[in-house]
C-alpha cells in the first residue's frame, strides 16, 4: 500500500509539475491529487519534501527513459526513428518540465548524461555497426547520431508547441533515414 501512495504521488507531481510549474504546486496539491486528504501530512510519510518528490519525479522518469531505450529494437533507420518519436512522446511531462523549470530540476547533470549524451553515444554505436557492416556510408558515426537526436527532438518539439511543421512522422522519418542512409 505504501508503494502504490508514493507511486500514486510520483504520478501526480509529474502531472502538477508539467503542467502548472514546481512553485506553483503546494504539497496539499500533491496529497489532494494521490488520493490523500489534503492537509493530513500524509505527503511527509513518503516524502521530506516538495523538493524530494521533485528529484524522485525526475529520477524515475529518467530511469524510464532509460529503460526504453535499451529495449528499443534494432531494425531499418527509419522503424528506429520512428521509435524514438514515440519515446519522446512518453517524455512529454519531464520535456515540460525542463522547458518550465529547467535550471532548477535536481539532477539536471543525469537528464543531460542519460537523455542526451547516451542517446547519442548509443545510437552511434548503432550507426557505427551499420557503418561497419556497409549499410549506411561511414562517417562520424557520434556526430551524425548527434545530428539526428537534434532533428528528432526538433520535430518533436514542433509538432508539441506548433501542431507540427507540415510534415507528418512517417515523412519525416522516412526522410531523415534516406539522409543517413545517403
Amino acid at each position: 500500500m505504501a508503494r502504490d501512495t508514493r507511486e500514486r504521488i510520483l504520478d501526480t507531481a509529474l502531472t502538477q509539475f508539467a503542467t502548472r510549474g514546481v512553485e506553483a504546486v503546494a504539497v496539499t496539491d500533491l496529497e489532494d491529487g494521490a488520493g490523500l486528504k489534503a492537509g493530513s501530512g500524509s505527503f511527509y510519510r513518503h516524502f521530506r519534501s516538495k523538493e524530494d518528490v521533485l528529484a524522485a519525479v525526475v529520477d524515475r522518469e529518467v530511469e524510464r527513459a532509460e529503460q526504453r531505450r535499451q529495449a528499443r529494437p534494432a531494425g531499418d533507420l527509419a522503424e528506429e526513428y520512428a521509435q524514438a518519436l514515440a519515446a519522446l512522446d512518453a517524455l512529454r511531462p519531464l520535456v515540460a518540465m525542463l522547458v518550465r523549470d529547467g535550471a532548477r530540476l535536481p539532477h539536471l547533470d543525469r537528464v543531460r548524461a542519460v537523455l542526451a549524451e547516451g542517446g547519442v553515444q548509443l545510437d552511434a554505436g548503432r550507426l557505427q555497426e551499420r557503418m561497419d557492416a556497409g549499410e549506411v556510408p561511414a562517417r562520424d558515426a557520434v556526430a551524425v547520431a548527434a545530428v539526428v537526436q537534434m532533428a528528432l527532438v526538433g520535430h518533436h518539439l514542433a509538432e508539441r508547441f506548433f501542431g507540427g511543421l507540415g510534415v507528418d512522422r512517417d515523412r519525416f522519418v522516412a526522410a531523415l533515414a534516406d539522409l543517413v542512409g545517403r
